[in-house]
């Protein structure tokens, strides 16, 4: 009779460290559950329950060279965009210099150099440092997917207009052809933007609206290349348009920080 008691005994502590040890690890699943809700990482992106944040970026540009004052600088970038370079004028630390391509990486912009240095010695390359940009509300999964996109356009257009430009230099495309993508890449862009302000039509906070306006700049830069009729070759008007892209993105990230 001893021995049946021992057992049911050790029998019912046996049942109720099981149910204890089932009610931790519930417990414990309801927390990392919580805890990877809180916080998901999607291509660069950090999202919270309440900031959207986005790493630093870095592009490089090479120049042909820098000049003090802007008219000697504009009448130099009129001989690059002839040569189908973008001719852009890049403002920075009292000089302007002459960008004739902007690229995702040193290591391409040095291929670059090596070979522009023979015709033009002044040659140099330029760091452009994008901040990183965090955007602090508390926004609903919908919302968050639309800003997270929107601040994306920045990367990806200058993606897709860096590798038109490289298939018209290559003669992979024509100028039609050309125009037909980029056309497709405005529209994508006036989509993003109608998205953003239907969502955000009532509620916008400073940094938000800087990111409209941002936005609004790029559509208008597409819009400008789409209508282009320059007397300068068409791979330097879509040169030119992603160096204001990489602008636009650079002059928000300094806005918000």
């Amino acid at each position: 009779m001893e021995t049946t008691k021992k057992v049911k005994k050790h029998h019912f502590f046996g049942k109720t460290f099981s149910l204890i040890t089932c009610l931790i690890a519930f417990g414990l699943m309801i927390t990392m559950a919580d805890l990877f809700s809180s916080l998901i990482t999607v291509g660069g992106f950090s999202f919270t329950s309440e900031n959207i944040s986005l790493g630093e970026y870095n592009v490089y540009a090479v120049c042909t060279s820098s000049h003090q004052t802007k008219v000697l600088a504009i009448e130099f970038s009129e001989t690059i965009r002839n040569q189908g370079g973008a001719g852009y004028l890049y403002m920075n630390k009292d000089s302007y210099y002459i960008v004739a391509s902007i690229y995702e990486t040193e290591a391409d912009a040095k291929k670059v150099l090596e070979k522009l240095v023979e015709s033009k010695p002044d040659a140099q390359i330029e760091k452009i440092v994008i901040q990183p940009i965090t955007i602090s509300s508390n926004l609903s999964s919908q919302e968050k997917s639309t800003v997270s996109a929107s601040i994306n356009l920045f990367k990806n257009i200058y993606k897709k207009l860096y590798d038109i430009s490289v298939s018209l230099d290559t003669a992979v495309v024509s100028e039609v052809n050309a125009r037909l993508s980029i056309n497709e890449v405005l529209s994508s862009a006036q989509t993003i933007l109608s998205n953003f302000n239907t969502l955000f039509s009532n509620n916008i906070t400073i940094n938000l609206l800087k990111l409209k306006l941002s936005i609004e700049d790029t559509v208008k830069d597409l819009n400008s290349l789409v209508n282009s009729s320059s007397v300068f070759p068409f791979t330097s008007l879509v040169k030119e348009c992603y160096c204001k892209v990489i602008m636009n993105y650079k002059n928000l990230a300094d806005q918000m920080n």
